[in-house]
């Protein structure tokens, strides 16, 4: 079963106030495998785009999958509020028994990781299909 959406910055009533950075930032949404829902991000992650990442990981886990991936891959950036988003999305995955984790990501968004130390924190892996081998779905 494939099951695919996307989110924009500035769609809908409720990301009306984004409007202005509707081109910031995009997440589309697949179910790669049964219970395995991978959000990309496509994009800049920061202070005006975050809320777009926060709603699409909040949706997914309303969904209770087994797995939770986010492919970090289509990020150009990803500044300090783009990390606590992936941190909230791994503790609220925590708190629901949904696996978490992270994976790929563009040498400057790989860098940041690093520099911070939260690769680990989050789960992040090389790919998609080594984060869900690692989460055993």
């Amino acid at each position: 079963m494939s099951q695919a959406s996307e989110y924009r910055a500035g769609g809908g009533e409720q990301r009306a106030a984004a409007a202005p950075y509707a081109n910031l930032l995009r997440v589309g949404v697949v179910e790669s495998a049964p219970g395995v829902l991978v959000l990309t991000p496509v994009g800049e992650l920061d202070v005006t785009s975050a809320g777009l990442l926060r709603d699409a990981a909040r949706d997914a886990l309303a969904t209770r999958p087994r797995c939770v991936v986010i492919n970090l891959a289509g990020l150009k950036f990803c500044g300090s509020t783009g990390l606590a988003v992936l941190l909230d999305a791994r503790h609220d995955a925590e708190a629901v028994g949904v696996r978490f984790g992270t994976a790929d990501g563009s040498p400057i968004v790989r860098r940041v990781l690093e520099i911070t130390e939260l690769g680990p924190a989050l789960g992040h892996r090389e790919t998609v299909a080594d984060v869900v081998a690692d989460q055993g779905s």
